[in-house]
């Protein structure tokens, strides 16, 4: 008897691994390490942890086309003082859901439509120029890239190019938590054969009364190596600090290497802002890139800033 408990115990631990496979996880993530340096007052040059990431994710067959998805990723910063990788912050995309022939349903922590609809513009993105980030002497020519909890998201098949997602946020942690629901985001676009079009709508209700209104239109096109894109942004502010901009991007890939370039000019109120960016990856495979870039901003009232990356991304 007693050999028998000790055998089946062994079977079981012997067994888990094979278990754990047939649960069909996938493990995922993104190294994206940078030296950065600007001439802004203060700052040295340092090594930036540029939005890395680690992930599982997997999927289970319900039967009848259907199936349950679910993912949880972390973000982590290997370069800050703080010398514990995840640091109980910076969750990510972190959700279960539905999908099928009539889309995808899920709910949890996600990118809200609004963001996703133009990201595909991003050419310098989680770096020194990333259009909606302010590391430029403040200038972030798109903005409204939101990453919300308790997200309740709908995103459509393919229909021969046309797609939508819709999205309603019951509570985030910046917005008032007495309103049950404090975001709405919605986003339509094509994209068939050279051709990209998207546009996107959002209204967020903020805890001050501050509620934004914003909506961008974007457009893409290739030719051969080549690909130009543009997107035009309207944010509507109850207290009346309104925002127009538009951002202009480039690409040309050479084999290996691929030269971009961006321009984006925004008007906040009284003030103007502007900024631009040049820079180049060198991909050593389909999932190492070496990339340089260099990017300068002026947000018209102060000196011109100007900065530089050179780093390195691996995604596994």
């Amino acid at each position: 008897m007693k050999k028998s408990l000790i055998a089946l115990a062994v079977a079981g631990v012997v067994s888990a691994p094979a278990f754990a496979a047939t649960s069909n996880v996938d493990v995922y993530g993104r190294m994206h390490f940078a030296i950065e340096d600007t001439n802004a007052a203060n700052v040295d040059m340092d090594i930036k942890t540029n939005a890395s990431r680690i992930g599982f994710k997997g999927t289970e067959d319900l039967g009848g086309g259907l199936k349950a998805i679910w993912q949880i990723e972390q973000q982590f910063d290997a370069t800050g003082a703080n010398d514990t990788a995840f640091g109980g912050s910076n969750l990510r995309n972190t959700f279960v859901g539905l999908s099928g022939g009539f889309g995808t349903v899920l709910i949890g922590r996600h990118d809200t439509p609004y963001k996703l609809s133009t990201v595909k513009y991003n050419v310098f993105a989680d770096t020194i120029a990333d259009y909606a980030l302010a590391r430029l002497d403040g200038v972030a020519p798109i903005t409204g890239h939101s990453r919300a909890s308790n997200a309740i998201a709908y995103v459509s098949p393919n229909m021969s190019g046309l797609s939508f997602s819709g999205a309603l946020v019951t509570s985030m942690d910046q917005l008032d938590a007495g309103k049950s629901v404090d975001a709405y985001s919605l986003a339509g676009g094509y994209a068939n054969g050279p051709l990209t079009v998207d546009l996107a709508w959002e209204n967020i209700k903020a805890s001050s009364g501050n509620d934004r209104t914003a909506w961008k239109l974007g457009a893409g096109y290739s030719f051969g190596d080549a690909k130009i894109g543009a997107i035009y942004e309207d944010v509507d502010m109850d207290t009346g600090t309104d925002r127009d901009s538009f951002f202009l991007v480039g690409s040309y890939a050479m084999g290996a290497i691929v030269l971009k370039g961006q321009y984006g000019q925004a008007d906040v109120g009284a003030a103007d802002q502007s900024t631009w960016a040049l820079g180049a990856d060198y991909n050593l495979s389909k999932r190492t890139t070496l990339f340089v870039v260099f990017g300068n901003g002026d947000n018209d009232v102060g000196d011109d800033v100007s900065g530089w990356n050179l780093g390195m991304t691996h995604n596994f």
